[in-house]
């Protein structure tokens, strides 16, 4: 099930790479090898306890009986060793047949992989996008007068209106709830807006096709989504074309290239499942090689690091800055320290923007963004 956890880990990830053609190639990978199994272990499983019981008895009789005609003088000897042998396999026949509760235990969850599967090859809700080929970013992003909320629950976004300039750094803050999340997933195509529009260069997002328009964006999630594999695996994420060189210079971009040749095999350690051979930073870090392969023009990262201690914190920081010259970023922050240095700061507040300007601007006004920033020092 490690396979099926990793989908629901990784879902949005897969996503937003567009790499879904390659981990459903994964998933029948290992499905084939769950189903030989199955079928090796449900055939030894259908003959029942007293057959199996039966067969093993008229074996060793049989065996006992072929001793005694071939060799009499050591019939005793061959009859004491058959009955320790007959013991110790009585022994193991309750394991043997619990194996068929470990079966059921499989079989209830197929039903999940089956909705994994479901989930990565049935018609999305999202957009499918327009016709229109997404070339670069020249002028920047506007959110206008968007409104969105899932069907049946409360407003997320509240008639918000929003730019993002190309080349420099914007941050979203604000409490948990504010809406953050739910403007990088409209930016992410995962969702269409409730109502107003999504503009890039002044034409409608839903006018470019999503898989064009993705490939210029890298994303970098809270969770890394590191999986059981090699560390070029991770970093590549089933997409295709990228050399080592190229890895290797999206690592070096992310401050991960030191590190990396420090494992015990380099670039192709495997890191265990969930990254557990990986601290936090490392694997943070590892996720920001993935997004920068590609050479996104636009990066975004949301909380990149509000799970980390403070050196792989700054670790991190100093991969987010490294790779923020001359792309448009956003950033959601947790942490105010990571945002302090952004070209415009934007306070959300219940799907509302409440304040926008750069961190000097905001602390002299004494409004929400202070009270933000006084109550993380408090």
């Amino acid at each position: 099930m490690q396979t099926v956890n990793e989908f629901l880990s990784g879902i949005r990830q897969i996503m937003v790479f567009g790499t879904q053609r390659a981990w459903l190639g994964r998933f029948h990978k290992h499905n084939a090898a769950q189903k030989e199994f199955y079928i090796k272990d449900s055939t030894w499983l259908t003959v029942p306890r007293n057959v199996m019981e039966f067969t093993v008895v008229g074996a060793i009789l049989g065996f006992l009986a072929l001793s005694r005609a071939v060799n009499p003088g050591n019939f005793m000897e061959h009859l004491s060793i058959a009955g320790m042998f007959t013991v110790a396999l009585f022994q193991l026949f309750p394991s043997l047949t619990s194996i068929g509760s470990t079966r059921m235990e499989v079989v209830g969850l197929m039903p999940d992989a089956e909705l994994v599967y479901q989930e990565l090859t049935q018609h999305q809700s999202r957009r499918m996008g327009g016709t229109r080929t997404f070339q670069s970013l020249k002028e920047g992003i506007a959110f206008e007068r968007v409104t969105f909320a899932h069907r049946g629950r409360e407003v997320l976004l509240n008639q918000l209106s929003l730019v993002i300039e190309r080349g420099r750094v914007t941050a979203l803050v604000g409490p948990t709830g504010s809406g953050k999340t739910t403007l990088v997933n409209l930016l992410l195509s995962l969702f269409e807006p409730t109502e107003g529009r999504l503009l890039v260069d002044g034409v409608d997002l839903r006018e470019y096709q999503v898989a064009s328009w993705l490939s210029r964006i890298g994303f970098v999630s809270q969770d890394p989504f590191i999986y059981n594999a090699t560390v070029r695996e991770n970093i590549i994420f089933g997409r295709t074309g990228f050399s080592q060189e190229d890895i290797e210079q999206a690592a070096t971009i992310a401050n991960a290239h030191r590190f990396i040749l420090e494992l015990p095999y380099g670039y192709d350690t495997v890191v265990g499942e969930r990254g557990m051979k990986l601290s936090g930073g490392q694997q943070q870090c590892l996720a920001i090689a993935r997004a920068v392969l590609h050479d996104p023009q636009i990066l975004i990262f949301d909380e990149a690091t509000s799970s980390l201690d403070t050196a792989s914190e700054r670790l991190v920081q100093d991969a987010i800055e490294a790779i923020s010259k001359d792309r448009t970023v956003l950033i959601i922050a947790h942490r105010l320290s990571t945002v302090r240095h952004a070209d415009k700061i934007v306070v959300l507040d219940r799907g509302r923007i409440v304040e926008s300007g750069a961190h000097d601007e905001l602390m002299r006004e004494h409004g929400r963004y202070f009270e933000l920033v006084a109550s993380s020092h408090a």
